[in-house]
């Protein structure tokens, strides 16, 4: 698998998304993009942005804000993700 479907798997799947999020609401998978910004041999520095839905309690979404942080992707010895922290 390419690093870079690994890493958008990685993101559409992760619960550490959240932690961006402004107003507790869901992320919408297919606007999250990410940029590289370090590399190192044990873990890459990534910048993640995303837009967030904001509901209702109708449950209609009402709005969409713009959410971004940076994370650490560490990696295995063959250079696969083992793992996700906060930046």
């Amino acid at each position: 698998m390419s690093e870079a479907l690994a890493i958008t798997q990685l993101l559409e799947t992760s619960n550490k998304l959240s932690a961006f999020c402004t107003q507790n609401g869901w992320i919408i998978s297919d606007s999250i993009a990410y940029e590289i910004l370090e590399r190192r041999t044990d873990r890459l520095l990534i910048y993640v942005t995303f837009l967030e839905s904001i509901m209702e309690g109708s449950g209609c979404q009402c709005d969409q804000k713009a959410c971004y942080g940076r994370l650490w992707l560490n990696l295995n010895a063959k250079g696969d993700i083992a793992g996700v922290e906060l930046a």
